[in-house]
């Protein structure tokens, strides 16, 4: 969904995206409004108005869409770091194209965070991660209540995460060095490097020594070259 700041929108109208690169753009071909449980489709909208439109798989909460060759970029909006991890999976093979769709859709949305395993290309364990236990029960619940598919959760014993700027380079040296005993290392959607840890006092204590890692608690979307 998107907010109509200025000007005005037009179905069919094409944008740049401000995570994208020069000269890129996209066509909104479509959009809808919600009220309730109704939809309409939407010629025009205006500023002030929230309007649904498709993502092309690039689009993420906190990006700016904007017309002209003049790029135009709000400040993002961060994903701080979870405290509550859990893997998800599917109880019923059957029901796997619904139980996907509905985990896309609601990650899509933000309604939590997911990690994977390193190098894992999407065949591996899902990891929800969110700040608490409310996110997993309104996951679970609408999986069930708009796709009609149920959910097992495993928790995991950590309680809070770091993504490390420093990169995949960095996380090999530590990990080499033996400096990531008892830390998870998974990857974000983007596939960049997160360190789970158990406790603060591990979080603080990684950070101030191997600076290289450049720790941090919060992640912004990447640039698309």
């Amino acid at each position: 969904y998107v907010r109509i700041v200025s000007g005005s929108f037009q179905k069919g109208m094409k944008v740049g995206h401000s995570r994208s690169k020069p000269g890129k753009k996209y066509n909104l071909a479509q959009a809808q409004t919600l009220f309730g449980s109704d939809r309409e489709s939407v010629e025009v909208a205006y500023p002030g108005d929230v309007i649904g439109i498709n993502n092309p798989g690039n689009f993420a909460i906190g990006d700016t869409l904007f017309t002209g060759n003049a790029k135009i970029a709000f400040p993002g909006i961060p994903s701080f770091s979870p405290e509550m991890f859990a893997y998800i999976r599917n109880p019923n093979p059957s029901s796997y194209k619904s139980f996907t769709k509905g985990i896309d859709q609601l990650l899509a949305e933000g309604a939590v965070q997911s990690l994977r395993q390193r190098n894992d290309d999407g065949g591996g364990p899902l990891i929800l991660a969110a700040v608490g236990q409310l996110q997993f029960e309104v996951v679970q619940a609408r999986l069930k209540s708009e796709y009609n598919v149920d959910s097992d959760l495993e928790p995991i014993g950590y309680t809070l995460a770091r993504w490390a700027d420093g990169g995949w380079d960095a996380v090999d040296k530590a990990d080499a060095d033996g400096k990531l005993f008892g830390i998870m290392i998974v990857q974000d959607r983007w596939e960049r490097p997160v360190l789970l840890f158990r406790n603060d006092w591990k979080a603080a204590s990684v950070a101030e020594e191997e600076k290289y890692l450049e720790l941090k608690p919060w992640s912004k979307p990447p640039m698309f070259d």
